[in-house]
């Protein structure tokens, strides 16, 4: 008898505590609550923060975004990894009026205008690394230059001498051999931020 005391009392303390941990769980927090956008619901956030999904590069035919920076505005740069660099003004957290802003970069091959944006006069692309820094954007490229982007694998320095927010100026800073996925990606800030 004795014996079945102690099952019923661990057994009932084992309910009350699943009841307990299950009313103060997460899942009863408004602010958790799942969005009903499918893609969000894949994420797996921590308790307190949420996701909208704000854009679909290969939904809109615009390849895939491998690389992302920020600019000194706040806009979004991103690289298609066979393709383009696309700039996207994004809305404040909570907005949900301004629409999304997204440009297919125009970076003339030397002798070329930034009106023309056709794959043949844009001179930069497949970006695998970018990076916002001393007001330029800092491009690793990983791909043999060939007709449709003349700029081969390197590091470039894009800048905007004019002012008028296009990027007209392309520096190689570092030529390398080689393209492909499985190369150079990344571009980071020194500790002390003075450097690349």
């Amino acid at each position: 008898m004795c014996s079945n005391f102690f099952r019923f009392k661990t057994l009932s303390t084992i309910v009350l505590f699943s009841v307990l941990i299950y009313s103060c769980s997460e899942k009863n927090d408004p602010s958790t609550k799942s969005s009903p956008d499918p893609k969000v619901q894949k994420l797996k956030l921590p308790q307190g923060f949420h996701a909208d999904h704000l854009y679909g590069p290969s939904e809109n035919g615009e390849g895939s975004w491998v690389s992302m920076t920020f600019d000194g505005k706040g806009r979004l740069l991103a690289s298609d990894q066979y393709g383009s660099i696309y700039r996207m003004q994004v809305p404040a957290i909570g907005d949900t009026v301004t629409k999304l802003k997204i440009e297919k970069l125009s970076i003339p091959n030397e002798g070329g205008t930034t009106a023309d944006t056709s794959k043949k006069k844009v001179s930069i692309g497949y970006a695998h690394g970018l990076l916002w820094a001393f007001n330029s954007l800092y491009v690793m490229i990983n791909h043999e230059s060939d007709s449709e982007f003349s700029k081969g694998s390197g590091l470039y320095r894009l800048q905007d001498t004019d002012g008028d927010d296009r990027f007209d100026k392309i520096t190689l800073l570092k030529a390398l051999e080689g393209e492909g996925e499985h190369g150079p990606h990344s571009i980071v800030l020194s500790p002390d931020k003075k450097s690349l």
